[in-house]
């Protein structure tokens, strides 16, 4: 009989190419930090994963026997996705931390997904940096592609940062970061043909470019470390920091042209200003590339002498010397609070306002350390803490958002999680693509200490992806009696977890159906609409704002204040629901008593939100004769 591993090639290869879909899903179409792309891109996930999973239990694929390190770090992740579903029962915003855990769901599926594919994939780490490499230089060449052409930018006037297809500009920069490494592992292995190693440091070239042009600060730090790991722990060591000098040294016109001319650098241009810098910088990219290219293709069969490489060791060494000195000097400068947006703010030490958001993120820490406010709901503290009018949902560093929202027991789940997948990956630096590869996470990691990168699938699922994939790979295969019972469980497990993924979206889409009725005079309808929302997700105000808001069309604003009182009470932190009840007893029941204590109760916890503007003074609601209640909302 056949081992599972001998059996399964044709069902490994439509695997890979599952894994690759969804990757190139999650990195060009998950809409930033959206919740609405995750439905179909996690569901896609899990149910890759549970076909992997029943194929696996069937015998028509392998199952890697798993050292400890990566039963600890699945294991650990699992509850960790498990704990912030629990946090549901206290979370500040309950319907986030649903939220938070379908998200959680979704990652946890892609790391099973790459433990499958390293597992069935003969050859798995090389196949897919390649595939990751491809994937992420092609994101890239799209980002810088809206230089050229600004219609593919979606309010590329305002703002001139790169940002698309990932749709924040520091997750751009760090997914530039992850495939540094990746060429650099291409262009230096002589086992790889002459023109992929050319065309690699081509890779290197626009992924820098990429970088530079995000203004992203630590994007371009993320690509630093993973630069100086890969290059300190890669056997060549040599070919590869001429690979990267020869990639710098063909980016910078294009750099010198990008960060100086207006049309390409700074925000508030026009369109044909975008067009006509866009277009010289176009042309400066190609050429530059070109170069790249033919230098390349010149060096890849040429050996470098022992002495020459000394010398190019000793050159990079002094490269990256200077770069720590004039960091140094930057840094003494002074680190001003505010950042501006443009080039310069390559130069500026200050914190962006993260200093303060790090500061709440503790407070809510102290104020519960063992459970924390609940995942996904810092964006209620802050609010509550907040100095200025600036919103954030989360405090820009990952390891003080899970202390704060998941408290120790969720920071250890996480932190256990990534030290056993480390420690695994680290075991494995013998193989020069599994170093390549593997250095996605502690990249992710050391980003993460300054963003919140859980928040987007476009860098989070690659990582966990090719982390799953290296703890996997080479492991011995582990017998398995084929139970047909299991298969079936899977199945009724991978379809309640689409159900968790597409609740919060179908009730959100019935809500908006339900304003569209109202729009329409259809009320019946809409009342309809949206309790079938709140039926989907009853954690969630906005079905109840909907059904109020019907009701109140109808004239029964008795029903439609009692609906505003439950909202209240589904969620008695949230600044808006009580903000929202004290407008309606204000404009719509002329109640000013009622109202003036729920609008105080709402700027308790926004301060500086839209009840701290309606409650301007004691005085407020001694209004003049035939002044309307509705001046306070």
């Amino acid at each position: 009989m056949r081992r599972a591993s001998e059996a399964a090639e044709p069902l490994s290869s439509a695997l890979l190419a599952a894994a690759g879909g969804l990757l190139a899903a999650a990195i060009f179409f998950s809409g930033g930090s959206s919740d609405a792309p995750l439905a179909w891109i996690g569901g896609g996930a899990i149910v890759a994963a549970g076909v992997a999973g029943a194929a696996a239990l069937s015998g028509r694929l392998p199952v890697p026997e798993l050292d400890r390190t990566g039963i600890l770090f699945v294991g650990l992740l699992a509850g960790f996705v498990v704990w912030n579903g629990i946090s549901i029962a206290w979370s500040a915003a309950p319907d986030r931390s649903w939220n938070y855990f379908n998200r959680g769901l979704a990652y946890l599926a892609f790391a099973v997904l790459g433990l499958a594919v390293g597992a069935a994939v003969r050859r798995a780490p090389r196949t897919v940096a390649l595939g990751l490499a491809a994937l992420i230089g092609g994101a890239c060449l799209w980002a810088l592609a809206g230089k050229v052409i600004p219609a593919l930018y979606e309010d590329y006037g305002r703002f001139a940062r790169l940002r698309s297809p990932v749709g924040y500009w520091n997750g751009l920069a760090l997914l530039a970061a992850l495939g540094l490494p990746l060429g650099l592992w291409i262009a230096s292995r002589r086992e790889h043909e002459r023109r992929l190693r050319a065309a690699a440091v081509v890779l290197v070239n626009v992924l820098g470019i990429a970088v530079v042009l995000t203004y992203s600060r630590g994007g371009a730090l993320a690509a630093v470390f993973a630069l100086v790991v890969y290059l300190a722990l890669a056997r060549e060591r040599v070919e590869g920091i001429v690979a990267l000098g020869i990639a710098l040294a063909a980016a910078l016109p294009a750099l010198a042209w990008g960060l100086t001319q207006p049309g390409v650098a700074d925000d508030l241009q026009s369109k044909a200003v975008r067009v006509e810098d866009g277009a010289w910088f176009g042309l400066i990219v190609v050429l530059g590339a070109l170069a790249a290219f033919g230098i390349a293709w010149w060096a890849a069969p040429r050996r470098i002498s022992e002495r020459t490489g000394r010398l190019v060791v000793r050159g990079a060494l002094v490269a990256l010397a200077a770069f720590a000195v004039f960091g140094a000097i930057v840094a003494v400068r002074g680190a001003e609070d505010v950042v501006p947006q443009g080039p310069s703010r390559q130069l500026s030490t200050g914190s962006n306002n993260r200093t303060k958001w790090w500061g709440e993120a503790w407070d809510a820490f102290a104020g519960q350390p063992l459970v924390g406010v609940g995942a996904g709901s810092f964006e209620y503290v802050h609010r509550r803490l907040r100095k200025n009018k600036i919103d954030v949902t989360e405090p820009h560093n990952l390891p003080l958002q899970f202390a704060a929202e998941t408290g120790l027991v969720g920071l250890a789940l996480f932190a256990g999680a990534m030290g056993a997948a480390l420690v695994g990956l680290w075991r494995r630096r013998d193989d020069a693509a599994a170093v390549a590869l593997g250095l996605a996470l502690p990249t992710y990691l050391f980003h993460g200490l300054l963003d919140y990168d859980w928040d987007f699938v476009a860098v989070t699922a690659p990582v966990l992806f090719t982390t799953g994939v290296l703890l996997a790979h080479g492991r011995p295969e582990r017998r398995v009696t084929v139970q047909p019972l299991w298969v079936v469980v899977a199945v009724l497990v991978v379809a309640t977890l689409l159900f968790s993924l597409a609740a919060p979206r179908l009730a959100a889409k019935r809500v908006d159906d339900a304003y569209a009725a109202i729009d329409r005079n259809d009320t019946e309808t809409a009342v309809d609409n949206a309790q079938e929302a709140r039926s989907l997700n009853p954690l969630s105000i906005d079905p109840l704002f909907a059904e109020a808001a019907a009701e109140e069309a109808r004239g029964r604003v008795g029903r439609a204040r009692r609906l505003y009182v439950d909202a209240v009470e589904v969620q008695p932190l949230n600044a808006r629901a009580w903000y929202e009840l004290g407008c309606f007893e204000l404009q719509v029941l002329d109640d000013r008593q009622a109202a003036r204590r729920h609008l105080e109760r709402s700027r308790d916890l926004d301060p500086r939100g839209p009840a701290a503007t309606a409650l301007i003074s004691p005085a407020s609601t001694a209004q003049a004769p035939g002044q309307p209640a509705t001046a306070l909302c």
